[in-house]
């Protein structure tokens, strides 16, 4: 080719450009092949960013089997306890005494935990780091205190109770009128003022989270509130509760430690005693009928208007003297009812109702001090720790279980369920 223009000028040979490709140019080019295939964005995958949607989409999916077994939970309290509710207003059996007012406190509790807070903690189980809403967020709060405080102080009364029955006999007992008053202020209302500082420390708290990608990830947890973390005040709260449901824990034990060596050795005095009797004879305490909810403690003075004859019988064990009713029939040739029986019906339906108490909420306890290693939990792991943070769910959808299980009349109740509501419906229609 000529090196001169037509104008006679001398052409300079235009050299081809080359450039060298520094590393962070070829860094630039390795991420413009991750382009997506519309080409509408890229981003180098080190600063990759999950989105708040993603994430929590992902901790949802895992915690997918403990939300349907709460909706499960929910269900199946709702329409138990409902029934409980049922059978013991309505019912002709169950007179009213201690046995039914316990049963009922219990029953509206467990009803309202089943209604609110169960499903408060499934909607915060779709949406746990995405919580957006202060105001649902203090609701389940509020339910979080109250469901636990007002079940472990109505099992504080019953226990109270059980150890008077059993105890001590024939010292003034708590009447039915008494503890429906007693389990309203202790169980009720003093709940009530105690989930109040709870629920104005609790609201939305923003933290960052380790995504998938490595990087951080703001979220939204219902928790408490950043400026009453470092509280002194939140710190008083929180160890006020923890001891007192220590405390109150270690009550029931001694109390029902008391209970059952007491009951024991009355039962085995009573079956020493039949043995070498003539009569039937029936104790008046209360507690040697399993299947009799209304037999209760006498005072003095309905005890010497028994028409039947009383006797004094001296129990071998610490020397006390125990009243007995003698019917005057023939002693029954077989086992005593007692010995088949063993310990008495309430005692062991409040027994256990409390030991799955203990032992669920001391394991929420002893997690609550890990709720702060959340964000750094794994789905899986965060999945796991979730059922056994909150297996205390349990003590509100247990009770119709142990109820038709040790309660005969209950589950004969249960039958007629439906002629019962029936009937009553049509009492208040006509």
């Amino acid at each position: 080719m000529c090196e001169y223009s037509c104008r006679g000028e001398k052409r300079v040979p235009v050299q081809p450009r080359y450039h060298k490709i520094s590393a962070s140019m070829s860094s630039t080019m390795w991420v413009y092949k991750t382009l997506s295939d519309d080409g509408s964005n890229f981003t180098n995958s080190s600063a990759n960013v999950e989105s708040l949607e993603d994430l929590n989409k992902r901790y949802a999916n895992a915690l997918l089997p403990l939300t349907i077994t709460f909706g499960v939970f929910t269900l199946f309290g709702f329409l138990g306890n409902l029934v409980i509710l049922i059978v013991f207003s309505l019912s002709r059996e169950y007179r009213r005494n201690n046995f039914k007012v316990f049963v009922l406190t219990l029953t509206v509790i467990d009803l309202i935990t089943c209604m609110t807070l169960i499903p408060a903690e499934i909607v915060k189980q779709r949406n746990f780091f995405e919580f957006e809403n202060a105001l649902q967020c203090k609701f389940k709060c509020f339910f979080n205190v109250f469901g636990a405080s007002s079940s472990c102080l109505a099992l504080l009364v019953i226990s109270v109770d059980r150890f008077r029955k059993v105890v001590q006999p024939f010292k003034k007992q708590l009447t039915p009128k008494l503890a429906v008053k007693v389990l309203i202020g202790v169980a009720i209302v003093f709940p009530i003022c105690l989930a109040i500082p709870g629920t104005i420390m609790c609201g939305i708290n923003t933290k960052t989270i380790v995504n998938k990608y490595g990087t951080n990830t703001t979220i939204h947890l219902c928790e408490t509130e950043e400026r009453f973390e470092a509280s002194v005040w939140r710190s008083i709260y929180k160890w006020i509760f923890i001891l007192s449901l220590g405390g109150i824990s270690l009550a029931y034990i001694i109390l029902y430690t008391f209970v059952m060596q007491a009951a024991a050795k009355q039962i085995k005095a009573i079956s020493l005693q039949r043995n070498n009797s003539s009569f039937d004879c029936a104790r008046t305490s209360g507690i040697f009928d399993p299947n009799n909810e209304s037999i209760e403690p006498t005072n003095d003075l309905s005890m010497r208007k028994e028409n039947n004859s009383i006797s004094d019988i001296q129990n071998g064990v610490n020397g006390k003297h125990y009243v007995t009713q003698c019917s005057g029939r023939s002693h029954k040739r077989h086992t005593p009812m007692l010995q088949r029986h063993g310990f008495p019906t309430k005692t062991i339906i409040w027994f256990i109702l409390t030991i799955v108490f203990i032992v669920t909420y001391l394991t929420h306890i002893i997690l609550s001090l890990r709720v702060g290693k959340i964000v750094r939990m794994e789905p899986e792991e965060f999945a796991s720790f979730s059922f056994f943070f909150r297996i205390y769910f349990v003590n509100h959808m247990i009770n119709p279980l142990v109820y038709a299980i040790f309660v005969k009349r209950f589950r004969e109740s249960c039958r007629n369920i439906g002629p019962l509501v029936m009937e009553k419906l049509s009492q208040l229609l006509c």
